[in-house]
């Protein structure tokens, strides 16, 4: 009996799933889809996938070869106008060495109009293509007549002669997915490394079948003519195979949205999805051929192309400015600086990314400006030139997300690594205010890979060793209106000083005097200075005068203020009751404010928060906060601590809980109140 009833709850299934598939179609929106008002397993949402359907199979065309086939039907819900976004779609395509070839697209917006089911259609003038990069160019469009409520659907096609580049199966994005339907075939010629990563477990079903392959090929036959000249004529033939296939699919409902939140890196890292990575072909009457199978191979691939390792080989255009510039003589230290700040003076970076070259190294350094590997290969270049033993390593951006398996897409940024007594010094030139172990956000995700001459190579930790510091000392008084002012004066150094000279250096004084009033509660400021603006090996350091009405509360006798003013957190960053992707700041971190108040006349202290110390478990991080009274001064020490750049989800409760003790604790009063 038990079989019976598992044989017919799978036969349901089936059956359930066969009409679902047959239920959803393309142009066919039904009132119910357009009267929906919210998203009922979510009603934050401002927009939902009503349906997504993916399938992606080969293809064999005799002169043509493999062709990889993707077709997309997508059905999304608008609930309000902040859903709009998802009413632009932009498909990538790849353009190297060959093009991904955007076949067709059919796209409609439905509105509900008089009860009437109003139906729109995407005009081709609405479609346009834009550039991403050197390799992917892309089909962007906007669905028009969009309002709240509104449902868009579309159905494209992209035919791929990369049939070894099968895109990630998505299965989770930042709103929900009501249905999805996706399946992915691979014949049995094609071997793929598969790769799951499921933070939210959506079901990946794998099996395999049977396939008869249609294809045409052309031959060329010899014939003889009536005169009985040989002649030689092409024929068109057609023939089919059978053919196994492999097939990932999965069919699920109700997949909830990722919900983003700060420090995480790139959210998208942490979407569910499967990826696909070839590792071998066999074709019939051909030998096996390997693919990149190891971190190894992979990059001794990158090392060996024109457009990387021959462009390091490139060296009489700066052959002079080197020798003039710099004196090989000099400290290890003081050569590798000199020749970084050459290098940025002499190529600007064109925010392009890319580990290859576009116009190569000489061309760049002759324009004076080139992309990521134009800049960072002359930059290794040069430091070899000098007699330094620098090599390039290999990046994923942040926003890139972290390879989890070998492939050369895995990067798509370079960088120079100078290797001295088993550590390495990291450099980037393409930031005006970068310095050694100082690089960018941008590059500062999980490890590179660092290549050399012999084009052996490891993984070099990209995380800096030193914990970025901002350092903030206020002296200050109240005066019996309540009224404060003072002085404040606070220094940056190492990542953080670099993203406030990045951010502010080129803004004018008054504008930045206006920014620094809105960051901080609004007070007024004046005599703004600025101490090694451009001296990046030393702290940044930012003073000014300041004051304002806003900061202490009146209430009859008494006077209530918060003992970090206008610098006390108000808020805890974190919200989710759980996290399932790591918390990610980026670098080691360390903000102190020491803080003097200088009490108004006829006035004591009544009660100050009490001093505590706060730990997180492994040595992750700490708080601490003091008061002391000297006088007629309050004296505030507080202190937060993260020690390490990434902190794992197990820790999450306990960061946000300590998170919430912090700002409860900044957030507490000192009252004083009249003699």
């Amino acid at each position: 009996m038990k079989k019976i009833l598992i044989l017919i709850s799978v036969f349901a299934i089936t059956v359930n799933q066969q009409n679902f598939a047959q239920e959803i179609k393309f142009g066919k929106v039904s009132k119910q889809e357009l009267e929906e008002k919210y998203y009922p397993q979510d009603s934050s949402a401002n927009a939902a996938f009503l349906y997504k359907k993916r399938r992606t199979y080969y293809d064999y065309h005799g002169e043509e070869g493999w062709t990889l086939i993707t077709k997309v039907h997508e059905r999304i819900k608008i609930y309000n106008k902040e859903g709009y976004e998802w009413a632009t779609k932009i498909i990538k395509l790849y353009s190297q060495g060959g093009k991904d070839e955007f076949v067709s697209l059919k796209a409609y917006t439905f509105n509900l109009t008089d009860n009437k089911i109003e139906k729109i259609k995407l005009k081709n003038n609405e479609i346009f293509k834009e550039k991403i990069s050197e390799y992917w160019n892309s089909k962007k469009f906007t669905m028009p007549n969009l309002t709240e409520g509104s449902v868009v659907d579309w159905e494209y096609t992209i035919r791929s002669p990369f049939y070894w580049r099968i895109n990630d199966m998505l299965l989770q994005y930042k709103i929900p997915l009501k249905h999805i339907d996706t399946k992915i075939k691979i014949p049995k010629y094609f071997v793929f490394k598969y790769f799951p990563s499921n933070y939210y477990p959506v079901l990946v079903t794998k099996t395999s079948e049977n396939r008869v392959l249609n294809f045409t090929y052309r031959s060329k036959d010899n014939d003889i003519s009536e005169s009985g000249t040989s002649l030689i004529k092409t024929s068109s033939h057609n023939a089919s195979v059978d053919v196994i296939e492999k097939i990932y699919a999965s069919i699920e409902k109700k997949i909830p949205a990722i919900k983003d939140e700060p420090y995480t890196n790139n959210i998208n890292n942490y979407k569910s999805r499967t990826s696909f990575e070839l590792t071998s072909t066999e074709f019939p009457n051909s030998l096996k051929k390997f693919y990149n199978t190891n971190w190894e191979d992979v990059t001794k691939t990158i090392y060996n192309s024109f457009y990387f390792g021959i462009q390091l080989e490139k060296t009489s255009h700066f052959k002079e400015d080197l020798q003039n510039s710099v004196n090989f003589t000099a400290p290890l230290n003081e050569k590798i600086i000199k020749i970084l700040s050459l290098v940025k003076s002499k190529i600007k970076w064109n925010k392009n990314y890319g580990k290859f070259t576009s116009k190569g190294v000489k061309k760049a350094y002759k324009d004076g400006v080139g992309n990521v590997a134009e800049i960072n290969l002359t930059l290794v270049s040069m430091l070899r030139q000098s007699g330094v033993n620098a090599n390039p390593i290999l990046v994923s951006t942040r926003d890139h997300g972290i390879p989890i398996f070998p492939t050369s897409d895995g990067f798509n940024y370079v960088i120079a690594g100078v290797e001295i007594n088993n550590d390495v010094i990291l450099l980037d030139a393409t930031e005006k205010y970068s310095f050694l172990n100082m690089l960018p956000l941008r590059d500062l995700n999980w490890k590179g890979r660092i290549i050399r001459k012999d084009t052996s190579s490891d993984f070099v930790n990209l995380t800096p060793k030193k914990h970025t510091k901002e350092n903030c000392f206020i002296k200050a008084e109240i005066d019996p209106e309540g009224d404060l002012k003072g002085v404040e004066r606070v220094s940056y150094n190492n990542l953080q000083a670099l993203q406030v000279r990045t951010k502010y250096n080129n803004v004018a004084e008054n504008d930045l005097i206006s920014e620094l009033e809105k960051n901080n509660d609004n007070i007024e400021i004046n005599q703004l200075t600025i101490t090694h603006k451009n001296e990046i090996a030393k702290s940044l350091v930012y003073q000014f005068n300041f004051e304002t009405d806003n900061q202490v509360e009146i209430i009859g006798d008494k006077m209530y203020f918060s003992p970090l003013l206008f610098l006390a957190e108000n808020e805890n960053p974190f919200k989710l009751n759980n996290r399932k992707f790591p918390v990610d700041f980026g670098s080691p971190w360390e903000d102190k404010y020491t803080i003097s108040i200088k009490l108004p006349e006829g006035y004591t202290i009544e009660s100050k928060p009490e001093d505590v110390a706060y730990a997180l478990p492994e040595n992750l991080g700490s708080y601490k906060f003091a008061t002391v009274l000297k006088g007629n001064k309050l004296q505030i020490l507080s202190t937060i601590k993260i020690n390490f750049p990434v902190i794992a989800p197990n820790y999450y409760g306990a960061l946000k809980e300590f998170y919430k003790k912090m700002v409860d604790k900044q957030l507490e009063k000192v009252v004083l109140t009249k003699i």
